[in-house]
């Protein structure tokens, strides 16, 4: 049946495979954090060996994308939700 919901079906089908929505997320976040932590220290290691000014421009960055991160968390659960509640 989640076949041919396509990528709806997909994310919902990983997340039942994860332990639910919220243990879905949260490995996706861990995995999204190591990521984004790994190229923020390579950043901040190039920043500041220029200039002082590349570490506030490495935060910013940094917060950009944890933001996006947020938004596309929220996105996911609302996705899921829908998938769940027209499966009911």
């Amino acid at each position: 049946m989640l076949e041919n919901l396509g990528k709806y079906g997909e994310i919902t089908k990983q997340a039942a495979e994860a332990g639910g929505v919220d243990q879905f997320i949260s490995a996706i976040e861990k995995a999204a954090y190591t990521k984004g932590a790994a190229r923020g220290a390579v950043i901040a290691t190039a920043a500041a060996a220029t200039a002082v000014g590349g570490v506030a421009a490495a935060i910013k960055t940094y917060k950009a994308r944890k933001a996006r991160a947020e938004e596309a968390k929220e996105q996911l659960r609302a996705t899921v939700r829908e998938s769940e509640e027209d499966d009911s």
